[in-house]
């Protein structure tokens, strides 16, 4: 796989992280006991769920550029390592608690990752 492809692939890495983070740190903001339609009225408008969904838009084109210059049974299994970077910044950013199975069960996607992705013969 070509240099290119590597940079857009931990890019829709990066934007599937950031993306679920800006949705959490969104929804954060939302009040609780609003209505229906003011519940998605405040979700719509917050700044924070709008640049969760840009991301995700991008992450979208980057995405099919590399699976049409990639295996699929390389790059669609290496994707879980955004699983990782949620364990992540949900620990150091959103200051949620994850305890030792989390952690190793963060390690075993990575090492998982790491076998399919050195798999490339």
């Amino acid at each position: 796989m070509s240099l290119l492809v590597w940079i857009l692939f931990l890019l829709t890495v990066t934007l599937n992280v950031w993306g679920q983070t800006a949705f959490k740190l969104g929804l954060n903001r939302t009040a609780e006991g609003l209505s229906t339609s003011a519940f998605w009225l405040s979700v719509a408008s917050n700044p924070w769920v709008i640049g969760g969904f840009l991301g995700y838009c991008v992450e979208a084109c980057c995405w099919m550029f590399v699976m049409g210059h990639a295996p699929m049974s390389v790059v669609g299994p290496m994707a879980a390592t955004s699983y990782v970077g949620a364990v992540l910044t949900g620990a150091f950013l959103l200051g949620e608690r994850a305890g030792p199975r989390r952690w190793i069960g963060a390690a075993l996607v990575t090492f998982g990752a790491a076998l399919v992705g050195t798999s490339l013969g």
